[in-house]
């Protein structure tokens, strides 16, 4: 899959991480005069072994980890003098010990107490330099994967651990990507992803969609989720100043594990999965007019129906369901010398989702991953330390059509009508099943289900991603540091549909076969240097200065091709196609660069003041713009370690420490739109040109500026925590498009920084380790997040329309980002007097004694019941136009604005997440942790609901609801009153399509049990008798159950999936149900063996 240029960096990159990777550790392994330390960490509370912990030496970059019985081994350099050793894990206070090291093997046993603030973490994100978080004046969430909880992706790792940040799954099939966004969008135009990092090196972290399955992936889920040590999240402008112009999103930065000292420890990991979808999609509903039908459709249904009696199929169910399984063995080995340490994994995955069927056709959900994870750690002298890290994956995806697309073998599904289904071209074979060509569910547009999972979507990637950073010291006060690397992409998306596809002979869509090739290379080249000064004045203040630069290239190529209409079966090329043969092919390269400086002063350790900034380049930027400066500031203060207030604050407060933090960053527009451009055409005549994008030279960057406020406190010896940050955001520049006359040559819009959007919002996070036993151990938590946008400025640009017609999104002015506007059913008039608007102005309303709110015909008013029984005399079908026409919706303006089809109906971004759970140790034995996440306050829009519920003539209208209310209003013997009520009922809940947007938001407010996990640990005789130092079973579920009152298949899927770009149906266009499948549920089993 990789084919690298001669001579290219990335050619290059890889030679020289290959030659360091081979030749550096034959030498490395010479040890001067050494100490060696060992001993365990233990929790304080039940003596339990702690497994994971750090111990290091303060101030060297010597240090270990423990295996799983609490054990470490240290080799310390020239080892002389008294050292400190220093013990640290996630949840724990840290301790620090002194030890004289004598030439002997020495000792140290640590016991730690737990802690459910951690204000001695360090972190290196944002800050230049190792930090501790005490230090920092905003926030910087640390998230490390669940110890026995398996993750099937970098994703799951993130969903629901930090508040402020969300997770977008597109759906539930196998391969399927999610979305991240941290404290909402900072941009209408461009992406809304954060920029991501893994071990300091820039990463394509996109969408990877295949050709025609509409189904996107993500690029972050190539890398192995077991060789994560932790994760840093940097939440807006105020924490991401020093990364600069792309960074007004946030940042995550993945850490993967390294080595320890000591002998090979191998852990082997084996984990068998099974899936399943939710019973939770509608079946498909129907009733037959006469006997007639019901004769024709009794051999396919297996029973004969009565007419206008409503039955129900779960053809989805049934028929695109199966038993889905998964199995990864993960294989990871780490030691070293104490010049040398090394970690390595291997780690392979297969999974087939629960969707598909054999019978029907070779389409299905299937992933395979390959996933190698080598890293070094080498200290040749005691000033230069030497890292290597280096990761290869492997991945194939398939997917079927599916999700918001007509072809899709789901939505076919969701559309069918058993009333319709027939073998006319064969003989029925069963129940829904013809023995040849037919029509088996029943649908009547586009395709058959059959057809449809005859085509193919296939994925292939490809992945190198490369680091090598030199740290050297150069006196005790100066560090030098230099990270280098290069992360790159391989991408082919094939799209196939065979010849003779249309087995049913029902679709005419290039039944002679269709093929589509797109091959993508992406490398991204990140070169990092920086120097760090550290330095005393006196005993009470110390500064930390570091200075540097930052580049990113960014460079993408990509070729595609695609054919139709092969000669013959058997033929699987491009070239073969004999029409609409069209060939592609693009370029594009992004360079970004800045310098940047920061100043940290510490006045004894318990007030810091940071300040700091970046000044950026980039090649997007227009030729006027030239660089543009982000500035930062902080303040932190411990107040609980100010030696005047410490004595002073309440018994029950342990700590206290309060933060604010201001800053600046940006988003850069895109590689091209400062360019005018010209597509090429082709044509009889000869090659010409058309215009394309409508370029812009004053194009500079959106700036995003952000404050923040905060505090922690530690209550009950920090048994109890308590954080809040209050952030505001305003950004400036907004880049929006903007529409000129089309007497210019361009019809295509052109970018303008001319936009302004402001934001606010809330985070905060309760801990409480309510019982520390020797037997037992449990802690809680919770946390949430409030977020509110608002769009203040479009620069005069009218309103942006989110999606096609039926997507009732806009941005406008005034309104909150992910606004929904669609028309409004007038209420019951109320008694004292008209109904009115928001302006106090009267409306539209209806008197509920005597009146329906019906539009009779178009007569302006409501119907009376009286008109209406009239006309309900004889049956109605509701699928004719004239009955369509009489019935119209009594709609009213409920914003004054004068436009019925748009009136604010709310917005699709939830006012509130967040997520709670608790962790539970029984003994030495026995863990068990479980995470539950939520939504509140938003509408999602119902668009499968809005084809299954509704009218439409040839797709879906096939739920039970609205089949009830067709077959009352066709059946000859319902009564008058019975039709009436029948249409009152498909006026208020129904009515959909016609008047776009009509009944189809519906609130999506939700509680999901996101992950239980139970873990058994052998002792350590137990593990013995199979020949493994430490040996755990876990039993996990994963998606268990869900909590909400959305009618549809589930609240969290959305109709675009992840991808690269920063359209804005990209941005925008979520909490849509679009035939998207339900998230399935998740049972693994899972056996670790250490040895």
């Amino acid at each position: 899959m990789f084919h690298f240029r001669s001579g290219s960096p990335g050619r290059w990159f890889c030679q020289a991480m290959l030659v360091v990777g081979v030749l550096l550790p034959s030498w490395a392994f010479a040890q001067g005069r050494s100490a060696t330390v060992e001993g365990t960490v233990r929790d304080a509370a039940s003596n339990r072994p702690l497994e994971g912990a750090q111990v290091i030496v303060v101030g060297s970059q010597t240090g270990a980890v423990t295996n799983a019985q609490g054990q470490y081994r240290l080799v310390i350099p020239n080892g002389t003098g008294t050292v400190q050793l220093r013990a640290r894990t996630i949840g724990y206070a840290q301790q620090t010990k002194s030890l004289t090291l004598s030439g002997e093997v020495a000792r140290v046993e640590f016991t730690l107490a737990q802690s459910s603030l951690q204000l001695d973490q360090v972190v290196v994100t944002g800050s230049g330099q190792a930090t501790e978080v005490k230090k920092l004046g905003n926030t910087v969430a640390i998230v490390k994967p669940p110890e026995n909880m398996p993750m099937t992706d970098v994703s799951n790792v993130l969903q629901g651990r930090e508040p402020g940040l969300v997770g977008l799954p597109s759906g539930g099939l196998t391969g399927e990507g999610t979305k991240i966004r941290i404290r909402g969008n900072a941009s209408l135009s461009q992406t809304n992803e954060p920029i991501i990092f893994v071990d300091g090196i820039r990463i394509n972290a996109g969408g990877g969609q295949p050709a025609n399955g509409n189904i996107g992936s993500s690029r972050l889920d190539d890398f192995d989720p077991a060789s994560i040590e932790r994760v840093e999240i940097l939440k807006g402008a105020a924490a991401a100043t020093l990364y600069g112009t792309e960074a007004s999103n946030g940042v995550i930065q993945i850490f993967t594990k390294r080595g320890s000292v000591g002998a090979p420890k191998w852990n082997i990991s084996l984990q068998q999965d099974a899936m399943s979808f939710p019973d939770v999609v509608a079946p498909n509903a129907f009733y037959v007019k006469d006997q007639t039908v019901a004769d024709r459709v009794a051999p396919i249904l297996g029973y004969k129906p009565e007419p206008f009696t409503v039955y129900e199929e779960p053809l989805f169910r049934d028929f695109l369901t199966e038993a889905g399984s998964a199995t990864t063995i993960t294989a990871q080995v780490q030691g070293g010398s104490p010049t040398v340490t090394y970690f390595a994994s291997v780690r392979n995955q297969t999974e087939d989702g629960p969707f598909g069927n054999a019978k029907l056709g070779p389409s299905d959900d299937v992933a395979r991953r390959q996933q190698a994870t080598v890293n070094l750690q080498l200290i040749p002298t005691s000033k230069l330390r030497v890292g290597l890290r280096t990761s290869y994956t492997n991945s194939f995806l398939r997917s079927p059509e599916a999700n918001n697309n007509i072809y899709g073998s789901n939505s076919l599904t969701f559309m069918a009508r058993p009333e319709f289904a027939n073998c006319n071209n064969s003989a029925p074979a069963g129940r829904f099943e013809c023995t040849g060509a037919g029509n088996p569910f029943g649908n009547q547009a586009f395709m058959t289900v059959r057809e449809s999972m005859q085509q193919l979507n296939d994925q292939q990637v490809g992945r190198y991603s490369g680091a090598l950073d030199l740290q050297y010291t150069a006196s005790e006060q100066v560090t030098l540091l230099l990270t280098g690397g290069y992360d790159f992409t391989s991408q082919q998306d094939v799209g196939f549909s065979p010849f003779g596809y249309n087995i049913d002979l029902f679709t005419v869509q290039t039944p002679f076969g269709t093929r589509f090739v797109r091959n993508e290379r992406q490398g991204v080249i990140t070169v990092d240097a920086k120097a760090a000064w550290n330095r005393a004045f006196g005993e009470s203040l110390t500064s930390s200065f570091v200075s540097g630069l930052q580049v990113f290239n960014n460079r993408t190529a990509a070729a595609s091709g695609s054919s139709t209409d092969f000669p013959g079966p058997g033929i699987a090329v491009v070239g073969a196609g004999g029409a609409n043969i069209s060939v592609g092919e693009n370029f594009l390269t992004s360079i970004n660069g800045g310098y940047f400086a920061q100043e940290q002063l510490s006045y004894r350790d318990y007030l810091t003041l940071t300040v700091g900034g970046r000044y950026d380049f980039s090649s997007a930027f227009g030729a006027s713009a030239g660089g543009v400066f982000y500035p930062k500031t902080s303040v932190s203060y411990v107040v609980s370690d100010h030696p005047m207030i410490q004595s002073k604050l309440p018994g029950f407060l342990s700590t206290l420490r309060l933060r604010a933090a201001w800053g600046q960053s940006g988003r850069q527009p895109g590689a091209f739109d400062k360019f005018t451009t010209f597509t090429p055409l082709a044509s009889e005549l000869g090659a010409g040109l058309s215009p394309a994008n409508l370029g812009n030279p004053d194009l500079r960057p959106e700036i995003s500026t952000e404050t923040e406020v905060g505090f922690e406190a530690g209550l009950l010896n920090n048994r109890l925590s308590l954080e809040f940050t209050s952030w505001q955001r305003e950004v400036n520049d907004l880049l929006v498009a903007q529409q000129f006359p089309l007497s210019g040559g361009f019809r295509a819009t052109q970018l303008n920084n001319i936009g302004t959007m402001s934001a606010n919002g809330l985070e905060m996070g309760v801990k409480w380790f309510a019982l520390q036993g020797q037997k037992v151990s449990a802690d809680l938590f919770f946390n949430a997040a409030y977020l509110k946008q608002t769009l203040t400025d479009l620069g005069g640009a009218p309103p942006l329309k989110i999606g096609y017609i039926r997507y009732r999104g806009f941005l406008k002015e005034g309104f909150p980002l992910g606004s929904l506007f669609a028309p409004r059913l007038a209420q019951a008039c109320p008694a004292g007097g008209p109904a009115t608007n928001s302006a106090g102005k009267p409306i539209t309303c209806y008197n509920p004694a005597s009146q329906v709110p019906i539009n009779f015909n178009g007569q302006g008013s409501a119907a009376t019941t009286d008109q209406l029984l009239a006309y309900f005399a004889t049956p109605r079908d509701l699928k004719s136009s004239a009955v369509q026409s009489a019935l119209k919706p009594l709609l009213a303006d409920y914003d004054g604005n004068g436009n019925l089809a748009e009136q604010f109906v709310g917005d699709g971004i939830p006012d509130w997440t967040g997520s709670f759970g608790f962790n539970v140790a029984v003994g030495r034995n026995w863990k068990v942790s479980s995470l539950f996440e939520y939504k509140r306050g938003f509408l999602i829009q119902n668009l499968t609901g809005a084809f299954r519920e509704s009218q439409h003539p040839s797709i879906g209208s096939n739920t039970r609801a609205y089949s009830q209310i067709e077959a009352t209003l066709n059946n000859p013997a319902s009564t008058p009153q019975q039709r009436l009520d029948a249409a009152t009922k498909y006026i208020l809940e129904h009515r959909r399509l016609i008047e776009n947007g009509l009944n189809e938001q519906q609130p999506g407010d939700f509680t999901r049990w996101r992950e239980l996990a139970v873990t058994w640990i052998a002792s350590e005789r137990f593990a013995s008798t199979i020949g493994a130092k430490n040996f755990s079973v876990t039993a996990s579920g994963r998606n268990l159950l869900i909590w909400t009152k959305y009618p549809g298949s589930d609240p969290e899927a959305n109709a675009i999936g992840r991808g690269a770009g920063g359209a804005l149906d990209q941005n925008f266009l979520d909490s849509t149900d679009a035939f998207g499948l339900p998230i399935p549920r998740r049972f693994s089993l899972s056996f670790n063996y250490g040895f």
